[in-house]
């Protein structure tokens, strides 16, 4: 089967990059260099020209927008759908595991999962519930704290508050807002993140599961974003065999 067709709109980087024989590979350049175009082709030629398995391949990135640009793109060069192949954001692949496996992650089957606003009502509910004075302790406020601690990979017990009494605050108000979030069956955004690390991290049989499935592994990320620390964990508990190709 003639595969040429995949590389010929490829300057001679790209080509390197999407033939590569390397199990493990990082692309770095900059913005508007063809990225994204190398993640797309590169699939495409894990498909076609080494025929691996749609189901063995896995393509995080940052926003739907590129998830859906990068499946449309992949599936115009194939010819064919690829529903079974897993491409999305941290967030909606995070979902998708916990839908899969929602009683290994400690939640009921019909979560629901919070935005921003209605995150902020529930602490302001929670505020109330704990006698804490809004005006000194603002909701924006905590909810930055909680949402910071969770990308840590931080409970309320791994909080060490140093008897300080601002962090004993935020942690009173960080333990009433995770009891209150389980009992509800609520998930905010950072938890989808937090839960699913630990859903992996935490079930070796879960684990095990997908490091078998995903045998390719892509990840689409800014360097920018990463030096802010908007994504610190990045899936670490897949970090033993995650990402196969990484692109910055």
């Amino acid at each position: 089967m003639d595969v040429s067709y995949i590389l010929d709109d490829l300057n001679d980087a790209q080509r390197q990059a999407v033939t590569s024989e390397s199990k493990k590979l990082l692309v770095l350049a900059g913005a508007g260099s063809g990225k994204t175009k190398v993640l797309v082709h590169r699939i495409a030629w894990l498909i076609k020209a080494l025929s691996n398995s749609t189901h063995s391949i896995l393509s995080v990135t940052f926003t739907n927008k590129a998830a859906n640009e990068m499946t449309g793109r992949i599936e115009q060069i194939l010819d064919q759908p690829i529903p079974e192949m897993w491409c999305g954001t941290f967030h909606s692949i995070s979902n998708r595991l916990l839908r899969r496996h929602y009683k290994e992650a400690g939640l009921e089957k019909d979560f629901s999962i919070l935005d921003s606003d209605d995150q902020l009502r529930v602490i302001k509910r929670n505020l109330k519930e704990l006698d804490i004075d809004e005006d000194q302790w603002p909701a924006e406020k905590v909810r930055w704290q909680i949402n910071n601690w969770k990308d840590e990979a931080l409970r309320p017990r791994d909080v060490d508050d140093k008897g300080d009494f601002n962090l004993e605050t935020l942690k009173k108000i960080y333990t009433h807002y995770e009891s209150y979030m389980q009992k509800e069956n609520l998930i905010d955004f950072a938890e989808l993140i937090l839960r699913s690390y630990e859903l992996i991290r935490d079930n070796p049989k879960v684990k095990e599961l997908y490091g078998n499935k995903f045998k390719n592994n892509f990840e689409h990320s800014s360097n920018l974003l990463d030096r802010l620390g908007i994504f610190p964990l990045k899936f670490l508990a897949f970090h033993s065999y995650l990402p196969n190709l990484s692109l910055r």
